[in-house]
């Protein structure tokens, strides 16, 4: 699926190019278009409200027998679209749409944790996930993180009450990965929902539904907006997982849906340049005397590479990397840097970058397996040679 090109880099085959299919999907005409009289991109529907004809339709359409727009919160036509192609890009049947990566995290643990139970969490997800399971504690949820990068582990710590699996590939910092297609079928044996963060790989590099997985997550303001200039969520899966979602009223506003889709048709651009950019750089970060460790699975000198291989198509922008120096020196760094900017999102067109010396509990992040000198670099879009020569001058310093 992958073949090596200049030593460092990663390409597909033009048939089984992942760049192609998405394009395919993100730019497509579907059955779908007609509602909207052919325009090319899908009108903002600002309602709130729809009017039904009459008392019989009222009836039906709250029998859940015909299907009508009654209330923005919980439909839109605007989102509706947006969804259908999320869905499409992730290969499931059915997506929902949020107001932030974090409500559609938390919605997802709310419909497989409401009623108590057991949950398995990978080590090192994003900070917000591993805090909601805290909130979950008083309703009678347990949670048990596990390093996720062997399939005994995980399979270790199954309980009779174990309700969910949620997974993380790669983990946040560390980019860690999961066996994801042996995970999804030991929790079928067990009747257990897994649930994956795919923000990291984007559609165009991971498709998890495909490798089995019930539900699949994104923080659609990174990658799928690809602008900085949007918060937003997705949560894809079957039609029947889907409909077992709660309505927490966290909805994605109409004008935010059609910034996101206009960020989706330029999605498999993006991510082909977020990934060739990215190799070059982890590249010449790995061989620079400074630098102690990079993470970033489209090396081949990363620990899981061969696992990267068989269930990613690519890898996206985002990396990490350890300065052999001290927390001085990190200063220095980042301050000499240029024309990447400090933050503490990524996946936009401009190269950002945060060290965990910078967190406020520098102890609590310790305590979780990181080092002060630790670098998260965001790859953007900018030429990748500004981006080295950048990154060359600012190490001088350290």
């Amino acid at each position: 699926m992958w073949r090596t090109v200049e030593g460092i880099g990663i390409e597909r085959t033009p048939e089984d190019s992942p760049f192609r299919r998405v394009n395919d999907i993100v730019t497509g005409i579907d059955e779908k278009d007609d509602r909207f009289m052919g325009a090319v991109a899908p009108p903002i529907y600002e309602n709130s409200i729809y009017r039904l004809p009459d008392f019989a339709t009222a009836k039906s359409f709250n029998k859940g027998e015909v299907e009508r727009y009654m209330y923005g919160k919980n439909a839109n036509p605007t989102t509706d679209a947006l969804a259908h192609k999320l869905a499409l890009l992730e290969g499931g049947e059915a997506a929902l749409c949020y107001s932030s990566g974090t409500a559609a995290i938390f919605t997802a643990l709310m419909a497989g944790l409401q009623h108590g139970g057991h949950i398995i969490v990978v080590k090192n997800v994003y900070g917000r996930t591993s805090g909601f399971l805290k909130l979950f504690h008083p309703l009678g949820v347990t949670a048990t993180f596990v390093d996720g990068t062997e399939l005994q582990a995980i399979e270790d710590t199954i309980q009779p009450d174990t309700k969910v699996i949620y997974l993380e590939s790669p983990t946040s910092w560390q980019f860690e990965l999961q066996p994801i297609q042996d995970v999804a079928e030991l929790a079928r044996k067990h009747n257990i929902t897994t649930m994956i963060d795919n923000t990291w790989a984007t559609p165009v590099f991971q498709n998890p539904i495909g490798l089995g997985i019930d539900l699949v997550i994104h923080s659609a303001s990174k990658y799928l907006g690809g602008h900085s200039d949007l918060v937003a969520g997705a949560i894809i899966g079957s039609r029947e997982r889907i409909a077992q979602l709660p309505q927490l009223g966290a909805v994605l506003s109409p004008h935010e849906s059609a910034k996101l889709m206009k960020g989706l048709r330029t999605l498999p651009i993006r991510m082909e340049r977020h990934e060739k950019s990215s190799m070059k750089i982890a590249d010449y970060l790995n061989r620079n005397g400074i630098i102690h460790e990079v993470r970033y699975p489209g090396l081949p000198a990363f620990g899981q590479h061969e696992l990267a291989r068989r269930q990613m198509h690519g890898c996206s922008g985002l990396l990490s990397f350890k300065l052999d120096t001290d927390l001085a020196g990190v200063e220095r760094f980042i301050n000499g840097l240029r024309h990447v900017s400090i933050g503490g999102s990524w996946g936009g067109f401009d190269s950002i970058i945060y060290t965990t010396a910078m967190s406020a509990n520098v102890e609590e992040m310790l305590l979780e397996g990181f080092i002060p000198t630790q670098c998260r670099l965001s790859v953007g879009l900018e030429h990748v040679d500004t981006l080295l020569e950048d990154l060359d001058q600012a190490l001088r310093k350290v």
